[in-house]
Parts: structure tokens; C-alpha cells; sequence
């Protein structure tokens, strides 16, 4: 069985509020984890940066349902390769939002102090400069501090 890594970044519709953004979230780790898919998720409720990897034929066909979906405005496909393994041993959404939500082990928030929790420590160069380049000032410096040292 062939595995696929798929990284994409993708806008939502201006109506997208935080709440419908943690929603949906915890939907997606539910239906990942059902279909065997592995990756992480960087959000707020305006865009996301999406690493899935799993069996090639269900990846693509869960990118083809999330470009479907309704609250997804554009998205654009960075990186579709073959991977020899898995780089993520889990899938979980990692969120960056405004107001006061109940996180958990799946869907947590994203902070400079978490970013390098949601990332693997053994990574490949395209998926570090997929997420240096989305995430902002202060969880990208953690990240190169880290893995310097």
C-alpha cells in the first residue's frame, strides 16, 4: 500500500467564526481517525495549513471532500508526494483562536509554546518549511530555536 502526503493551505468564508472553526475541527480529527489518516492541522477560523498522510486513495478522496465543503473558500495544494513512512504517529487540529474554548488531546490550541508539541521531531525539510512559512513570527522562532539546539 502506497502512502501519500498531501500539504495544502486553504481559506474559509468570511462567515467562519471561531466556534464553527473548533466544530468542524473536532468533526475532521473523528473522521481522520476513522479513515487511518495521520497529520496535523494549523487553523484559525480564516485559513488552515493541512498535513494528511495516509493511504493514497483515502487521502485524496479526504481532500476531496474538504475542497467540497462549503465553508472552504480556496485551496491550493503545496506539496503531493509519495512517503516511504509516516511523518506524524496521530492526527490532531492545532487552533490559533479568539475566546475561551474546551481543548483537548485532538483539537488543542496553538500557541508558541505548543507548536513544538504538534510537530514531529524527526521532520522532513518540506514539511518544516511548509509550517515556517504559514505560522507566524513567534511560533516560528520556537520552532528554529528548538531544532538548532
Amino acid at each position: 500500500m502506497s502512502l501519500t502526503q498531501l500539504i495544502y493551505t486553504s481559506r474559509c468564508v468570511a462567515a467562519m467564526t471561531s466556534q464553527m472553526s473548533h466544530d468542524v475541527s473536532c468533526k475532521s480529527v473523528y473522521i481522520c481517525e476513522k479513515l487511518g489518516l495521520t497529520g496535523r492541522v494549523f487553523a484559525n477560523n480564516r485559513q488552515a495549513l493541512a498535513m494528511t498522510e495516509g493511504p493514497t486513495e483515502i487521502v485524496k478522496e479526504y481532500f476531496k471532500a474538504v475542497k467540497a465543503d462549503n465553508l472552504v473558500e480556496s485551496i491550493l495544494i503545496h506539496v503531493d508526494r509519495k512517503i516511504p513512512e509516516r511523518e506524524f504517529k496521530t492526527y490532531s487540529v492545532w487552533l490559533n483562536l479568539p475566546g475561551a474554548f474546551e481543548f483537548g488531546d485532538k483539537v488543542r490550541e496553538l500557541t508558541p509554546e505548543s507548536v513544538l508539541t504538534a510537530m514531529p521531531v524527526k521532520q522532513s525539510a518540506k514539511l518544516r518549511i511548509m509550517a515556517e512559512a504559514y505560522l507566524n513570527a513567534d511560533l516560528i522562532e520556537k520552532i528554529r530555536v528548538e531544532h538548532v539546539a
